[in-house]
C-alpha cells in the first residue's frame, strides 16, 4: 500500500515532524513518498492509498502561501475514498490555534476522502507526549491499509 506524506514548513519544525513521521511509518513497512506541499499536485493523490497533509497554521489561522495552491485545487479533486490524515504545529498564543489544519481536514473530507485518523495539533516544538500522537495517527493510517 502506497502512502503520501506532503508537508509544508516554515521553521523547519514541520519538516522535522514529517521526517520523524516518515521514518516511524517505513519501520513499519510502509512504501511511502515524502514530498513538500508546494511540489505535489493534488489531482495525484488518488494515485496513493492514503494520504497525510502536514501543515503549519500562518498569522491569524491561515493555509501557508506555499500550500495555497494545493489546498485551492482540493476542491476540484474526487478522492474517492482515498484514506487520510492531517496534522500540523501552530502556537496556541494565536486566536486561531491549528486552523489551518481544521481548513485541510474540511477540504479532504469534502473531497470524498475517508478520515482515519483524528487530526492532530501540535503546539510549536514537538514534545514527547507530541511525538507519541504523531505515532498514533501513522498507526491508524497503517491500520485503515490493512
Amino acid at each position: 500500500m502506497k502512502i503520501l506524506l506532503t508537508y509544508t514548513s516554515l521553521t523547519g519544525r514541520n519538516e522535522e515532524i514529517a521526517k520523524y513521521l516518515a521514518e516511524y511509518l517505513k519501520s513499519k513497512g510502509a512504501d511511502l513518498d515524502l514530498q513538500q506541499i508546494i511540489d505535489t499536485d493534488a489531482f495525484s493523490l488518488t494515485d496513493y492509498d492514503a494520504v497525510i497533509v502536514e501543515t503549519y497554521t500562518y498569522h491569524d489561522g491561515e493555509v501557508p502561501d506555499e500550500a495555497q495552491d494545493f489546498y485551492e485545487d482540493l476542491a476540484d479533486v474526487n478522492l474517492d475514498k482515498t484514506k487520510f490524515a492531517v496534522l500540523g504545529s501552530s502556537s496556541k498564543t494565536h486566536l486561531h490555534f491549528g486552523r489551518a489544519v481544521d481548513y485541510f481536514t474540511m477540504q479532504l473530507n469534502s473531497s470524498n476522502g475517508e478520515q482515519v485518523a483524528d487530526s492532530v495539533k501540535i503546539d510549536r516544538d514537538p514534545d514527547e507526549d507530541d511525538y507519541k500522537r504523531v505515532e498514533t495517527l501513522g498507526d491508524y493510517v497503517l491500520k485503515s491499509l490493512k
